[in-house]
């Protein structure tokens, strides 16, 4: 019985050792940091093993490296110091989470199973978002969006808006679409007519373009 705690102990102690000498190959210290300490917590003895990244409030300014995760289902940097990001050929990526940086760009692409994403309260003056079939829900409130352009977006049901700078938008090329809160944006009223003319769709606006 002795002997078999001792294994316990020394296995442990391996794992231990062996996540904390992961390398993780990021160019951000405190992202770095953040990433050390997940491996500890988790047992994390190789990059493959990583399901889950959680980086919230790390002061976190560069967003690189995700490549070496292959096998990365969540993403969180919330409330971080992002000034651009780039996230792309994560083949099993379902949620991302972004929201409350000081985001002026983004890049996503070969995401193929992303459902989630959350990019609310950044300095984002466009979006374009494309090739992303399994988006089902998009929070991008509380930017400064001039513009939302998209294609093939064919699973997108929810859409938050709101508090941006928008103008023009395409409301007609989103076939699961069921909700949209814009409100808090300098639309014509003709938008609005057309939003309370399309059937099956929820949309939260308000004010009128002279207000603005």
């Amino acid at each position: 019985m002795q002997f078999m705690r001792i294994i316990g102990v020394v296995g442990g102690w391996l794992l231990c050792q062996c996540a904390m000498a992961l390398d993780f190959s990021v160019s951000d210290n405190q992202f770095k940091a953040c990433l050390v300490a997940l491996a500890q917590k988790n047992s994390w003895v190789s990059a493959d093993m990583v399901t889950k990244i959680e980086c919230n409030s790390k002061n976190i300014t560069v967003l690189d490296g995700l490549e070496q995760f292959p096998q990365l289902q969540s993403l969180s940097l919330y409330n971080n110091q992002l000034s651009q990001a780039s996230v792309r050929g994560l083949p099993t990526l379902r949620h991302l989470n972004l929201a409350k940086n000081n985001l002026r760009t983004i890049e996503l692409s070969a995401l193929p199973m992303l459902e989630e994403l959350y990019i609310f309260n950044n300095k984002l003056t466009a979006l374009s978002l494309t090739k992303l079939p399994n988006v089902k829900l998009l929070k991008a409130n509380e930017n400064q969006l001039l513009t939302f352009v998209y294609a093939d977006l064919p699973s997108l049901e929810k859409i938050y808006l709101f508090n941006n700078k928008i103008v023009t938008l395409d409301i007609y090329h989103l076939p699961k679409m069921h909700y949209m809160d814009c409100r808090q944006n300098p639309m014509p009223d003709k938008l609005y007519d057309e939003m309370n003319a399309l059937k099956g769709v929820t949309f939260l606006h308000e004010g009128n373009a002279k207000d603005w």
